[in-house]
């Protein structure tokens, strides 16, 4: 049957991706796609279910469904993904901003007040960390740090897109090569932290599209990034900074423990909105 209008749209999308997605998740694609090519919110979805369709809008829409049969990510697809209340730029090449993040730094605003100091995001991918911070913290200076010039050219526009202005470096954190000078109040990192024996758990549209170099750590190396990112803290924190990170949910005492070690003090672990440890602070003493 040919595709007029709105509703029959709608139910071609569900018919074609019933068996491959859960009924919540088809649905959510539903009213993300209208959003991006009618500019519909979900009430205005429901008020217009027989507004009629451009041909070119169908062939997006049929487009769309095809990518998604394929298990692209539906964020790639459209071109943005949402970060908190943030839209973000993202695409192949730069890791798609996840919800626990965002209330991470959620997180991370509440407790610090307001930072009028430097601070630094290290492996930054979009940006969306630093982007946030730089929002909530205007008379802070924030960098943003990844390896990956993709990964920067994404944060760049996404920097201009919300009107903050933010020193972008392209660096490597595990060949850094520190200046041993405080420089910075508040340091934090979603580094690669996914061991290589958890891709089996993983979902095909995570393993097929997204960068493996921003999720993935050898199992017998799972704090590699850690580690060099909590040395470069130590070396480049004033005293009494702070350093906050997203954690693997199985490595929060591991990675506490090495934090001790390497003589930082108040650390402590948090949990996300699934009751698993997702965040671990502490501070340079």
């Amino acid at each position: 049957m040919a595709i007029e209008n709105v509703q029959q749209a709608m139910r071609m999308i569900r018919t074609s991706l019933v068996d491959l997605y859960p009924t919540g998740e088809v649905e959510a694609f539903i009213r993300l796609i209208f959003e991006e090519l009618c500019g519909y919110s979900t009430t205005q979805l429901l008020l217009n279910r027989d507004a009629m369709l451009s041909v070119e809008t169908v062939a997006r829409i049929e487009d769309i469904v095809e990518r998604l049969l394929r298990h692209e990510p539906i964020q790639y697809i459209l071109g943005s993904a949402y970060f908190g209340d943030l839209r973000m730029e993202v695409g192949s090449g730069v890791l798609i901003p996840r919800p626990e993040t965002a209330e991470i730094v959620q997180r991370i605003i509440d407790m610090q007040g307001n930072v009028k100091g430097r601070v630094a995001d290290l492996c930054t991918g979009s940006g969306c960390i630093a982007i946030s911070l730089a929002k909530a913290w205007k008379d802070a200076v924030v960098e943003g740090w990844d390896i990956s010039s993709e990964a920067l050219a994404y944060a760049r526009r996404n920097g201009s897109a919300h009107g903050v202005d933010i020193e972008w470096r392209e660096c490597d954190v595990l060949g850094y090569k520190s200046s041993g000078e405080p420089r910075y109040e508040v340091m934090v990192s979603n580094p690669p932290y996914i061991m290589e024996r958890e891709r089996v758990e993983m979902a095909d549209n995570v393993l097929r599209y997204e960068p493996h170099t921003a999720l993935f750590v050898a199992d017998d190396k799972p704090l590699l990034f850690y580690e060099a990112i909590a040395d470069i803290a130590m070396s480049e924190l004033f005293p009494g900074g702070v350093l906050y990170f997203e954690i693997n949910r199985s490595m929060g005492h591991a990675c506490c423990e090495m934090l001790c070690r390497k003589g930082f003090a108040e650390v402590e672990v948090f949990k996300d909105f699934l009751e698993a440890d997702r965040m671990v602070r502490c501070v340079k003493v």
